[in-house]
């Protein structure tokens, strides 16, 4: 029987557990999103759970279905078509958002509460993974915020220190050559001269800054 077993394990030898690809989406209200009342709304199947892409809930400290908890946003359409680009991959996603909060101050590395609070809920999902012993790799960060920058008068600065925050994040999860997704803030709210300061330094970041 040992023989047996033996042969057997040769001839079929256990296979690494894949590595999951990890996506992170921080920033204000449009990532955030609407209210989960508004989810009736959606067609299939941004509506119905889609627990082959799973996102990790920041209270509740686990994995669930891609559906809606309290709010939901451009996670629902990212997941459903990161999947469809990536078939054969296992895609997680960390979420991080907050209403009205700016790049200056609140998500200032090191120092902004929403930035440590970031920070703290991307740890937390992957401590869980690790202690799980799963395998994993940050594979990319979508950001969409900047108007609080505009409304607050901050628009001068938000290129140094939209900089500062993307070398910071890559450098916090050691992925230096990480795509960094910049979602530019809308023409809606780029009329005044303070949102064309946040839209132009977006902009010509992605330009500079490789994989952004």
């Amino acid at each position: 029987l040992a023989i047996l077993a033996n042969s057997l394990l040769s001839a079929h030898p256990p296979q690494p557990a894949q590595t999951v690809k990890i996506f992170l989406l921080g920033g204000q209200s449009n990532i955030a999103g609407q209210l989960k009342e508004y989810w009736a709304e959606l067609d299939s199947p941004y509506k119905d759970p889609f627990p082959t892409v799973p996102r990790w809930h920041n209270k509740a400290h686990k994995w669930i279905p891609l559906a809606p908890t309290h709010r939901f946003g451009p996670e629902v359409a990212f997941g459903h078509s990161i999947m469809q680009a990536m078939p054969d991959q296992q895609i997680r996603l960390i979420k991080y958002a907050i209403n009205g909060t700016a790049l200056y101050n609140d998500w200032k590395p090191e120092e902004g509460p929403q930035y440590n609070g970031f920070m703290q809920a991307a740890q937390s999902a992957l401590a869980n993974l690790e202690a799980q012993q799963i395998p994993y790799e940050i594979a990319g960060m979508l950001w969409l915020q900047g108007e609080s920058d505009a409304n607050e008068k901050m628009g001068a600065a938000y290129e140094a220190n939209l900089a500062a925050f993307i070398q910071k994040i890559r450098s916090e999860f050691k992925t230096p050559e990480m795509p960094f997704i910049i979602a530019r803030v809308r023409n809606f709210y780029g009329k005044g001269e303070q949102a064309h300061m946040v839209r132009s330094a977006q902009q010509r970041l992605a330009k500079k800054i490789p994989a952004v």
